[in-house]
């Protein structure tokens, strides 16, 4: 009986602190939660250098601010403000960030061995696509709007 418990333990799948399995583990399950850590902490730098005064640090915190959060032009706020709309853009940018960083666990886990700079290289290109897309929308409305 104690040799049959033995072998079946051996079989058994065992996770390694700090191992592969655990690092592919975090990666797919952490992934999404990073992003929008990195996408948060963005919004706050930009906050904070919207409430310093100068005009350079107002333009940075805005252009921070509209980096964390991409999908303000879909609610129109460089036109238009207002909590509602805010509010609407930061919940629908937090599930944006999440879904990018998740894709991204979810395409970094496919390699052999996994981690976190796997993790960056599927994050990065998705997200400089996001943050392009955001930056080309905001030049967009100030064209249409006559600031530039």
């Amino acid at each position: 009986m104690a040799g049959a418990s033995r072998t079946r333990r051996s079989r058994e799948h065992r996770v390694v602190p700090d191992g592969i399995v655990a690092h592919r583990n975090a990666v797919r399950q952490r992934g999404g939660i990073i992003s929008v850590a990195l996408a948060l902490s963005l919004l706050f730098f930009g906050l904070v250098l919207l409430l310093l005064p100068g005009s350079l640090t107002g333009v940075l915190g805005f252009i921070f601010t509209f980096i964390a959060l991409p999908t303000m032009p879909l609610f129109g706020v460089p036109a238009a403000g207002g909590f509602v709309r805010y509010a609407l853009s930061f919940v629908s940018s937090v599930a944006l960030w999440w879904i990018i960083g998740h894709y991204a666990g979810l395409r970094a886990v496919r390699a052999v061995i996994a981690s976190w700079p796997e993790w960056r290289k599927e994050f990065q290109p998705l997200a400089i696509g996001l943050i392009l897309g955001s930056l080309f929308s905001l030049a967009l409305a100030a064209l249409m709007l006559g600031v530039l």
